[in-house]
C-alpha cells in the first residue's frame, strides 16, 4: 500500500473456548476486516503480544498490506511451511552431506515436521512418519562404480489425508517463535511411544540437525532468528538411566582382552574368518565398520615384516535401511574430510589380513564378500562378535563400532592425542568427548601407580626432603 493516510482500528483479543485456536484478534484496515487466531493469550506468540504490535503500528506506521491487513513491520517473512522447507533443505544439502549422515538428517527433519504441528492439531497417524521419510529421501539412479550417483526425488503426492494434515497444521517457518520452538524441542526429545526420553546422544543429534536447518532458513531470509531454547542437562534421574549390574558400559577391553575376543571369533564356519578379519581391522586400526566392510586389496600395504597401512577413501553409505548387502547399495566417500586417511597397522593385523587373503584366495577387488557375492550383514557380524565375547569372558556385548571405541581408548593412553585423533579420522575434541573410555584392568594398575607415588612422598617426608 502507498504512503497515503490509513485508518486502522484494533479490537482487544477475545476468547472463543469452542475453537481449536481460541484467542482471536480482529482489526480493520480502511474499513476492511481482518482477524488472526492464537493458541494462547500470553507469550511472545500470544494474542496479547500481537494486539500490542498492531496498536503500536496503527499509531506509527503508514505502510500496510491491503491483502494481509498487516503493517510492514509485522508482515510474515515466510510463506513456506515447515514441511516444504525441510524437503527443499534436504534437497539442497544432500550431495554435500556425507552418505553416513544423510539418514540421520532425514530422521531429524521428519521429526521436526511432525512435532512442529500447530497447537490443537490432531495426532499424526503412525504410518505418516514413514511416508514423510520416503518423501524426503531420493532414489539413487545410474549406480555404477565408474560414475557418480544421481539422485531423484519423487514427484508423487503424499497420501491425501497426510497432505491435508500438513497443509492445515504445518506452520510457516517465519512463525516459529520461542514458545513454539520450546514445545518442538520437548517433543523431539521423546521416543515414539510418547513417554520414554531418547538417549542423550539421540536427543542431541535430532535437535542439532533441526537447529542447523532453521539457521539456514534465517540466512535465506525465511525467518528473523532461531530462538531455540537452551537445554539444561542437569543430573540424570535414576528412572532415565538404563541400569545394568553386569558390566560398566563405559569400559572397554584391555589389549589382552581384545586379543582374546578376536582369537575366539574363528570357528568351523567359513564366514567366521571373514568376521575375524573385519573385527581385527576395527579393533587394531580403529576403522568404522562402514569403512572396513568396503575395503579393497589396493587399499592395503602388507609387508612381510613390520608395520603396514590401510588407505581409507570410501565407506558404505547406509542406503536402504542399514543393510550392507542391499540392491541399492551406494559406496561413497567416508563420513568427514578428516576420515580420508592412511592408517598405520601393526604386524598382528598385517598377519590377520594376509591370512584372510590367502585363505579366501583374494588377489584383487573387494576384501569382504559372502559366498553369493553380497556384502556381509551387520547382524551376522554382531552375532559372531557377541559369541566371541562370551567365550572370552567379556560380559559386555561388544558391537563392531565398540571395537573402534576400544582402539580409540588404547591409542589415547599410549600415543600423543593429536596422532590418535588423526588415525581415527576426527578431531581431538570428538575423540575425548565420545570415544575414550575406561580400559579393562586399569583400576588395579592405577592403584599400583598411586601407591608408588604415596610411598615416594612418605620417604621424602621421613628424610626431610620435600613436603606435601
Amino acid at each position: 500500500m502507498s504512503d497515503r493516510q490509513v485508518k486502522v482500528t484494533v479490537s482487544k483479543p477475545r476468547e472463543y473456548p469452542d475453537r481449536k485456536l481460541p484467542y482471536v484478534v480482529r482489526w480493520r484496515l480502511n474499513g476492511c476486516g481482518h482477524w488472526r487466531s492464537f493458541a494462547s493469550a500470553k507469550g511472545d506468540n500470544g494474542a496479547d503480544a500481537f494486539y500490542a504490535l498492531l496498536k503500536f503500528a496503527a499509531m506509527n506506521e503508514r505502510r500496510w498490506d491491503p491483502v494481509s491487513g498487516l503493517p510492514s513491520s509485522v508482515s510474515p517473512v515466510s510463506e513456506i511451511n515447515v514441511a516444504e522447507f525441510c524437503r527443499t533443505y534436504i534437497q539442497d544439502e544432500w550431495r554435500r552431506l556425507s552418505p553416513s549422515t544423510r539418514r540421520s538428517y532425514v530422521e531429524a527433519l521428519t521429526s521436526l515436521v511432525i512435532h512442529s504441528a500447530q497447537p490443537g492439531a490432531t495426532a499424526p497417524k503412525p504410518e505418516w512418519r514413514a511416508a514423510i521419510t520416503t518423501w524426503m529421501t531420493p532414489t539413487p539412479v545410474n549406480i555404477d562404480t565408474d560414475t557418480s550417483v544421481d539422485w531423484v526425488w519423487s514427484n508423487d503426492p503424499l497420501p491425501r489425508n497426510l497432505q491435508i494434515w500438513l497443509t492445515k497444521n504445518s506452520p510457516f517457518v517465519g512463525d516459529l517463535g520461542k514458545e513454539a520452538l520450546y514445545e518442538i524441542d520437548r517433543r523431539m526429545r521423546i521416543s515414539l511411544d510418547g513417554i520414554t526420553p531418547y538417549a542423550p546422544t539421540t536427543q542431541s543429534r535430532l535437535v542439532t540437525v533441526a537447529k542447523t536447518a532453521l539457521s539456514v532458513a534465517v540466512k535465506r531470509g525465511l525467518m528473523e532468528t532461531v530462538p531455540w531454547p537452551r537445554h539444561e542437562s542437569g543430573a540424570t534421574a535414576k528412572s532415565d538411566r538404563a541400569e545394568s549390574d553386569e558390566f560398566d558400559a563405559d569400559e572397554v577391553p584391555s589389549v589382552d582382552q581384545l586379543r582374546a575376543i578376536l582369537d575366539a571369533i574363528p570357528s568351523h564356519q567359513p564366514a567366521s574368518h571373514m568376521y575375524h578379519a573385519l573385527s581385527a581391522i576395527c579393533g587394531y586400526a580403529g576403522l568404522r565398520p562402514g569403512e572396513a566392510v568396503v575395503l579393497e586389496v589396493d587399499d592395503l600395504v602388507l609387508p612381510n615384516t613390520g608395520w603396514g597401512s590401510i588407505r581409507v577413501s570410501r565407506a558404505w553409505s547406509g542406503v536402504d535401511g542399514g543393510k550392507w548387502n542391499s540392491q541399492s547399495e551406494d559406496i561413497a566417500g567416508p563420513k568427514t574430510q578428516r576420515s580420508k586417511r592412511t592408517v598405520p597397522i601393526p604386524p598382528v593385523l598385517v598377519a590377520v589380513l594376509t591370512d584372510w587373503m590367502r585363505r579366501s584366495d583374494i588377489t584383487a577387488g573387494p576384501l569382504f564378500l559372502t559366498r553369493n557375492g553380497s556384502r556381509p550383514t551387520q547382524s551376522n557380524w554382531s552375532r559372531a562378535l557377541h559369541r566371541a565375547c562370551e567365550t572370552a569372558g567379556w560380559k559386555a556385548k561388544l558391537s563392531p563400532y565398540g571395537l573402534r571405541r576400544t582402539n580409540a581408548s588404547h591409542l589415547a593412553q599410549t600415543i600423543p592425542i593429536a596422532e590418535a585423533a588423526a588415525r581415527l579420522g576426527h578431531s581431538v575434541e570428538v575423540l575425548t568427548k565420545h570415544y575414550v573410555k575406561r580400559v579393562g584392568g586399569q583400576v588395579a594398575l592405577s592403584n599400583q601407580i598411586l601407591d608408588g607415588v604415596a610411598s615416594d612422598l612418605r620417604c621424602k617426608r621421613a628424610t626431610g626432603v620435600g613436603s606435601f
